[in-house]
């Protein structure tokens, strides 16, 4: 394969996909990971799939195929055994005479085309895919055994009551086994897998396990929005959260006091890791499992949603050598996706760039990341402290949450570093009163504090389905929109679909709100303005408020107004 893989570079850089220090990141994370290296070129945000596709076809003159549009006929997938298809994840889509035509990623070395066709006995014709598109069409034309339902498994479940084993009450610390009673454990097991399993499917970030007052309710968040997933019966409660407790190494006998887990996961070769929060509850222990992908993809800041002048400014910010950048919102708005998009961004072989994070979600090749325990006394303060003794470029704390760690964030910002964090506001000039709330003197502020972006996450229309839609007077002026500004534009909503789930929308976008500090927000800060008037004076400066980024975005077709205002509400 090495003869293709220089051919790849090659087209790639020829065409301006990466840069030659892109490629030789993507090389190592290539080799440290081993993946291919299209996959460790999305990985790292540099490029995405459709546009590497878009280069090796216009490259090497291969037509490029949408498989999610393409109906392909049985005895055409009968030509190439399953086991082949799986382990080199190609598809065969047409056959004529004795040509077969196959999906590939990337264009395969010619010593593999010349043994497929000796096996194959016929002549082979390539055409590009996505290399998710192939893995799903593998999926549904060879029909591959699913696993079985919850309904299925439910069935399975009698009111059959079986104690604990010796040897898990022993590893587990349990010290009466006639106090534990499970269901039976192998359906209890395949239960809780294939609770995970579909999460994961769904793309779903967090798993609710919930006792209600005679039902189990299983919940998944997608995209933001919970979703009912399943319904379990009463009676399974206590075996399925036992499961999941011993699954993340807690204590199954303690069931008053809140516990905190790890699950580790291997699902379709990438690397899971589930944390596991429990908090006790008046009808049992309520269960929540933040789904991470150990090496998630790296986002660039060009995919993160930015127009063209935001992108420029917040570009502008985390490319100045000293002062603070600070990311503002609350909990789920995608400020640490942020975060480590402008750390990738920043990424280079002559900067040191530490981070102090509570916990890590995702490893960065090249980055020294530290996570924080407040158990051992090893806070975000004493972290930050300890990193300035590292001679670093540049540091990012995960979240500024108490005076100390804002001061030692700014005595670094003020020595020559540059320091990225999180703050807990609703919107950019907030960041600004709340810090000198915390008991920051206004004039370090002003002094250190280069920028703050406020963002939230909205949910992109899924393009399956995507369809104009009409809004009423009345629905306008309820969201707080104007009619005569909105009376020319064509909005769009989703319609329901198998590709979405049925929900109309599929995957997020960011919306921000950029407050770049000039000399006047500067001086208002230091005679300690209200927030009201800093945002008066930013937006004066050019800033673009959350909302107006929002109905940006419903404009294009990105979303709807009906996300916009129930992320945004109604602004004063």
């Amino acid at each position: 394969m090495k003869e293709t893989l220089y051919r790849i570079e090659d087209a790639l850089l020829s065409r301006g996909v990466v840069n030659k220090e892109q490629l030789d990141k993507a090389k190592e994370v290539q080799k440290t990971e081993r993946i291919g290296l299209e996959d460790a070129i999305v990985k790292l945000g540099y490029s995405s799939y459709q546009e590497i596709i878009q280069c090796l076809s216009a490259q090497y003159d291969l037509p490029v195929i949408d498989l999610d549009k393409t109906n392909i006929l049985p005895e055409v997938i009968k030509s190439l055994p399953l086991q082949i298809a799986k382990k080199y994840q190609i598809l065969p889509v047409s056959k004529d005479n004795s040509v077969l035509t196959i999906a590939v990623s990337s264009p395969p070395a010619l010593e593999f085309l010349d043994n497929l066709r000796f096996m194959l006995n016929a002549d082979i014709k390539c055409v590009l895919a996505i290399p998710e598109n192939i893995k799903k069409a593998i999926n549904k034309y060879y029909e591959l055994e699913q696993p079985k339902s919850i309904d299925t498994l439910l069935k399975e479940l009698t009111s059959r009551r079986i104690h604990v084993s010796e040897a898990e009450i022993e590893r587990i610390g349990e010290t009466h086994a006639e106090e534990r009673e499970v269901e039976d454990e192998g359906p209890i097991i395949q239960l809780v897998t294939l609770i995970i399993n579909k999460a994961i499917a769904f793309r779903a970030s967090d798993i609710h396990v919930e006792p209600l007052h005679n039902r189990l309710r299983v919940r998944y968040r997608v995209d933001g929005v919970c979703q009912e997933a399943d319904v379990l019966p009463k009676r399974l409660q206590d075996a399925i959260i036992s499961r999941l407790k011993i699954l993340a190494n807690i204590d199954i006998s303690e069931k008053r006091r809140p516990q905190d887990g790890r699950i580790g996961v291997k699902h379709a070769g990438k690397e899971l890791d589930i944390r596991v929060s429990c908090l006790p509850s008046i009808y049992g222990e309520s269960v929540v499992m933040r789904l991470l992908e150990k090496s998630a993809v790296m986002m660039n800041l060009k995919y993160l949603g930015f127009y063209e002048n935001d992108y420029k400014r917040f570009h502008s910010i985390i490319n100045r050598p000293n002062g603070i950048l600070l990311i503002t919102g609350p909990t789920g708005s995608g400020k640490t996706t942020t975060l480590y998009a402008a750390i990738n961004e920043l990424n280079k072989s002559d900067t040191k760039i530490i981070t102090a994070e509570d916990p890590v979600e995702y490893t960065i090749p090249g980055v020294n990341q530290s996570e924080i325990s407040e158990k051992i006394g090893f806070g975000f303060p004493l972290v930050l402290r300890t990193m300035l003794r590292q001679d670093p470029n540049i540091i990012m704390v995960g979240e500024i949450r108490d005076a100390e760690t804002a001061e030692t964030a700014i005595a670094a910002a003020l020595t020559g570093h540059l320091v990225l964090s999180t703050l807990h506001t609703n919107d950019a000039p907030s960041a600004i009163t709340r810090l000198i709330d915390m008991g920051i003197k206004p004039f370090l502020i002003a002094t250190s504090l280069q920028g703050v972006m406020a963002q939230r996450l909205v949910r992109v229309i899924c393009p399956n389905c995507k369809e104009p839609v009409k809004y009423t007077p009345e629905q306008l002026i309820n969201m707080g929109f104007e009619i005569e500004v909105l009376k020319d534009f064509t909005f769009y909503k989703g319609k329901g679909c198998r590709n979405c789930n049925n929900v109309e929308y599929f995957g997020r976008i960011g919306i921000y709100e950029l407050l770049d500090m000039n000399e006047t927000i500067r001086e208002m800060t230091y005679r300690m303005a209200s927030a009201e008037e800093i945002r008066k004076a930013a937006r004066a400066a050019g800033m673009t408020t959350l909302k107006e980024d929002g109905l940006r975005k419903a404009k294009d077709g990105k979303t709807t107004l009906d996300e916009v205002f129930r992320v945004t509400g109604i602004e004063d």
